[in-house]
């Protein structure tokens, strides 16, 4: 299901229509995927949704909140289904990342909300929107985990849950190929380590 981006703050007179806003997410990410996050422009996007370029600009201030609504609008869809099996849900979220970071083109955003000069608004809104609920899932599938009895009551989960993701920046940063088996990898690296501790 479609949702209307939650960053922008209607302007006075009509009101929004939410179609537009769901095209404009889906052409903003159609352009991350094909450009990457330094080709990416709020004209083309424009043209891509059937749009114009004030248009976006009565919903998002700039191109950073843009692209934050629509990497949150690509992770809040479809989200992995628990199973009640950690490990394999575990594995799942993980794929879920790798697909979310991968067909929105979302890496460099990752190191833009670390610049000194990046509204603080617009980074918040990436944490709250992006970074938070993702980290809650997947301390949430540990926490799981430490329930049933398949990781022990003292793993600490803090580190081991910034090995997850963490590994696929990791990658990223030094320039080498993620494995296509990646999720199941880390998975089980991590499991192995909390087991061991």
């Amino acid at each position: 299901m479609r949702r209307m981006a939650e960053a922008s703050t209607p302007s006075p007179g009509r009101p929004r229509d939410a179609a537009i806003d769901a095209c404009i997410l889906d052409a903003a990410l159609g352009e991350l995927a094909a450009k990457g996050y330094a080709g990416f422009s709020l004209a083309s996007v424009a043209a891509a949704a059937g749009t114009t370029r004030p248009a976006i600009y009565r919903r998002w201030k700039d191109r950073s909140a843009l692209v934050v609504d629509a990497i949150a609008h690509l992770a809040d869809v479809a989200p992995p289904v628990r199973t009640g099996r950690p490990f394999d849900d575990l594995v799942a979220e993980l794929e879920h990342f790798r697909h979310c970071i991968t067909t929105a083109a979302a890496l460099p955003l990752a190191g833009l909300m670390l610049a000194d000069d990046l509204d603080p608004a617009v980074r918040a809104q990436y944490h709250e929107r992006v970074v938070a609920p993702r980290r809650e899932r997947l301390r949430a599938i540990l926490d799981a985990a430490v329930a049933s009895g398949e990781l022990p009551a003292h793993a600490d989960l803090t580190v081991a849950g910034s090995f997850l993701t963490g590994s696929w920046y990791s990658f990223a940063l030094a320039g080498n190929p993620v494995p296509d088996d990646w999720a199941q990898r880390v998975a089980r690296l991590v499991w192995a380590a909390c087991r061991a501790a």
